[in-house]
C-alpha cells in the first residue's frame, strides 16, 4: 500500500482546486466540496489504519520522486505512515468534518464564505504534508503552508485592524520557527552526512549515540527542535500568540488553534524522538519547560475575562503537561492526552457563544453576590503580584517585542543611509560586479578569500533586508531592497565555491519573476492611489483585490514559499554550506526570516486593514 500514500496529498489538493470553481454565492456547493474532501480523506485514513494494525504496526513508506539531484544535492519527496501519523490524521479528519458541518450555518451569508472554506482545505493540505511527511524536506513544505494558512485564517476579517495586526504577530513567530527548523535540518545533514528519512529514523537505533560523539550536535540539534516545537505549541516564552490567533471566526479557531495547529509541536517532538532519546539533559529541560508553562498558563487562564483567552491558555497548560509526559517517555499517554485535549477545546470554542448568551441572561434572574476575596496574611503580596502578572499575561508580548524584534529595528535604523539614491546605486554596482565575476568564472581568482567574501555578501543581504524591514516612506524602495537581499544570498553561496550555474539559475528564476511581478503591482498601485508608503494600514484590497492577490503571490514567491523554484533553491543554498561555517547559515536564515516578514508586512499595510477611503462603512480600529 506504500504507493497509495500520495492519495493523502492529491485529495486535499484536488479539493482545494475544485473549491475555487463555484461562485462565491453557491454556498451549498462550496460546503459539499469541503465536506467530501474530508470524508474521502477519513476513509483513506481508516483503510491505512486497519492495514497498519494488521501488519503488526509495520509503517508504510514511499519515496515518490526526486525533485532535484545534482552532485551531492539529492532532494526527494517522501511520505510515511505510522502510528503517530494515524492518530493525528484520524483526529484531524473527525474534527475537520464536525467543524465544516458547523461552519455551513455559522458562516452563512458571510461575505468571505468561499474564502473561508478555501482556507480550511488549504490548511488541511499543509497539515497532511506535515503528518504524512517521510523526510524533513517534505515536512518543511507543510510547515510553510501551515504558517501562511494561519495568516489567512487569523486575518480572515481583513478589513479590520486587530485581526490583521494579530495575524502579523503570529506569522512573525511562525516564520521564526520555520528558520529554526531549517537550521536544525541543516545540522542533521552535517551530523549524519546524508538526508534523513523517517523510516530509518524510527526503525534504526543508535541515532542519539551517533550524535553523542559530537557534544555540539548532541545538545544543539535537540534544543533547536525544542525551540521549533515551543513556538508552534505556544510554550514559554512564546505562549502569548495563541489568544491573538483567535481573532478569526470561532469555527476556524476551534479546529486550528484550539485543537490541531497548536499540537503540531507535540508531533515534531515525537517524530524526532530518536535524536534525543538518550539525552538526559534535554529530557530534564523539556520537563522543566512543560511544568513552568503549565503553571504560568494556568495562572493566566484563571483571571482572564475573555472566553477565548481562557480556553487558549488552558490548552497551553495541557500541552505543557504533554511535554512532561514526553520527557518521561510516556508517548502513548501523550497521544491520548492530545486527542482528548483537541476534542475538548474544539467543543468549548464551538459552544462558547451559546454559553455566554445563556449566562448573560441567567445572571439577571439568578444573581449571586460575589464572595469576599480579600487577601490577608504574609502571602498577600505574593498572591497580588501573581494576580497582576497573570492579568498582564506575564508581559510576554512585550518580551517578544523587546527581545526578538526591537533590537533588529534599532539595528536597521542605524543603516538608514541605505535609503539614499547614492547608496542604492552603490548596492547595484556591487551586485552587478559580483554576478559578473561569478558567471564569468573570474570568482575562482578569489578562492583564498572566498569564505570572507561569501560572509560579506551574507552580511550585506541581512542589512538590506533589515533596511526593508524598517522602511516606512516608500513601499517600492523596500521591495527593491528585498529583491536585492535575495540576490546577495545567491552571491554569498556562489562565492562560497560550491554553487553551480544551474543551481543559481533555479534560485534566480523564482526571485526574478516574483520581483518583477511585485514591482509591477506596487508601481500600478502608486499610479492608482498617488502615494504608496508603509506608515499605516490602507485596506486597498477593497478596491483592488486582484492586484492584492498578485502581490501576495509575488511576496510569497520571493520569500521561498513552495510555489516557485526558489523553494528548491533554499535547500540547494543550505546544502552548499560547509560544516565549518556555522555563522553563515544563521545569517542567511536571519535574512530569510525578515524577508518574508517584510514582504507580508508590506502586503498587510498596503492591502489589508480598514479601508482608507470612507465612502462605505468602515470598522472601528478596536473592532
Amino acid at each position: 500500500m506504500d504507493q497509495y500514500l500520495i492519495y493523502f496529498i492529491i485529495i486535499p489538493l484536488l479539493g482545494l482546486l475544485i473549491s475555487f470553481l463555484p461562485s462565491k454565492t453557491k454556498e451549498t456547493q462550496i460546503y459539499r466540496i469541503a465536506l467530501t474532501t474530508l470524508l474521502i480523506q477519513l476513509g483513506g485514513t481508516l483503510l491505512f489504519s486497519f492495514a497498519l494494525l494488521l501488519s503488526a504496526q509495520e509503517p508504510f513508506y514511499t519515496q515518490l520522486f526526486t525533485y532535484y539531484h545534482e552532485g551531492d544535492s539529492h532532494l526527494t519527496f517522501d511520505l510515511f505512515f505510522d502510528g503517530l501519523t494515524m492518530v493525528y490524521s484520524l483526529v484531524s479528519c473527525i474534527l475537520g468534518i464536525f467543524v465544516i458541518i458547523f461552519s455551513r450555518y455559522y458562516m452563512h451569508r458571510d461575505r468571505g464564505y468561499k474564502r473561508f472554506f478555501n482556507n480550511i482545505i488549504f490548511f488541511f493540505l499543509g497539515l497532511n504534508f506535515v503528518i504524512f511527511s517521510g523526510n524533513f524536506e517534505s515536512l518543511f513544505v507543510g510547515w510553510e503552508i501551515l504558517g501562511i494558512s494561519s495568516f489567512f485564517l487569523i486575518g480572515y476579517y481583513r478589513l479590520r485592524y486587530l485581526p490583521v495586526k494579530n495575524a502579523m504577530k503570529v506569522v512573525s513567530l511562525y516564520r521564526f520557527s520555520d528558520m529554526c527548523l531549517l537550521i536544525a535540518v541543516w545540522l542533521c545533514h552535517l551530523a549524519f552526512n546524508k538526508n534523513i528519512n523517517f523510516i530509518e529514523l524510527n526503525n534504526t537505533s543508535g541515532w542519539a549515540e551517533q550524535l553523542s560523539e559530537n557534544p555540539f550536535f548532541f545538545y544543539l540539534i535537540p534544543f533547536i527542535f525544542l525551540t521549533v516545537a515551543s513556538v508552534k505549541s505556544a510554550q514559554l516564552p512564546f505562549s502569548s500568540w495563541l489568544p491573538r490567533a483567535m481573532e478569526g471566526p470561532t469555527t476556524s479557531t476551534a479546529i486550528f488553534y484550539g485543537s490541531l495547529s497548536v499540537h503540531i509541536g507535540i508531533f515534531l517532538l515525537l517524530r524526532v524522538e530518536p535524536l534525543w532519546t538518550d539525552n538526559v539533559t534535554f529530557k530534564l529541560l523539556l520537563g522543566i519547560l512543560g511544568l513552568s508553562t503549565s503553571l504560568v498558563a494556568t495562572s493566566i487562564a484563571s483571571v482572564q475575562s475573555s472566553v477565548k483567552t481562557q480556553i487558549a491558555y488552558s490548552s497551553v497548560a495541557q500541552i505543557g503537561i504533554m511535554f512532561i509526559e514526553i520527557a518521561l517517555g510516556l508517548d502513548k499517554l501523550a497521544l491520548i492526552h492530545f486527542a482528548g485535549n483537541a476534542f475538548l477545546r474544539a467543543y468549548q470554542l464551538l459552544v462558547s457563544p451559546s454559553v455566554l448568551h445563556y449566562l448573560i441572561h441567567d445572571q439577571y434572574y439568578n444573581f449571586e453576590t460575589p464572595k469576599d476575596r480579600s487577601w490577608f496574611g504574609s502571602d498577600h503580596k505574593i498572591r497580588s503580584t501573581i494576580f497582576i502578572l497573570s492579568i498582564k499575561e506575564w508581559s510576554l508580548d512585550r518580551f517578544h517585542f523587546k527581545i526578538l524584534w526591537l533590537p533588529f529595528k534599532f539595528f536597521g535604523n542605524l543603516f538608514r543611509f541605505l535609503s539614499s539614491r547614492l547608496a542604492f546605486i552603490g548596492v547595484s554596482l556591487v551586485m552587478i560586479t559580483g554576478f559578473y565575476l561569478f558567471y564569468s568564472g573570474m570568482s575562482d581568482a578569489f578562492k583564498e578569500s572566498s569564505s570572507i567574501i561569501a560572509f560579506g555578501f551574507a552580511i550585506s543581504s541581512f542589512l538590506l533586508v533589515l533596511q526593508a524591514f524598517t522602511e516606512r516612506d516608500s513601499a517600492i524602495r523596500a521591495w527593491l531592497y528585498l529583491v536585492a537581499g535575495q540576490l546577495f544570498i545567491i552571491l554569498s553561496t556562489g562565492f562560497n565555491g560550491t554553487l553551480s550555474t544551474k543551481e543559481s539559475f533555479i534560485y534566480l528564476s523564482g526571485v526574478c519573476i516574483s520581483g518583477a511581478v511585485g514591482y509591477y503591482c506596487l508601481n500600478r498601485m502608486r499610479k492608482l492611489e498617488n502615494i504608496l508608503d508603509l506608515h499605516g494600514y490602507y485596506g486597498h484590497i477593497y478596491e483592488h483585490p486582484k492586484l492584492g492577490l498578485a502581490f501576495l503571490f509575488s511576496g510569497l514567491g520571493l520569500a521561498g514559499f513552495p510555489i516557485t523554484p526558489t523553494f528548491i533553491g533554499l535547500d540547494i543554498v543550505f546544502s552548499n554550506i560547509s560544516g565549518t561555517q556555522y555563522l553563515l547559515p544563521v545569517i542567511l536564515a536571519g535574512s530569510l526570516l525578515f524577508l518574508e516578514i517584510s514582504a507580508i508586512r508590506m502586503y498587510s499595510r498596503i492591502f489589508l486593514g480598514p479601508h482608507v477611503k470612507q465612502y462605505h462603512p468602515v470598522a472601528f480600529r478596536s473592532s
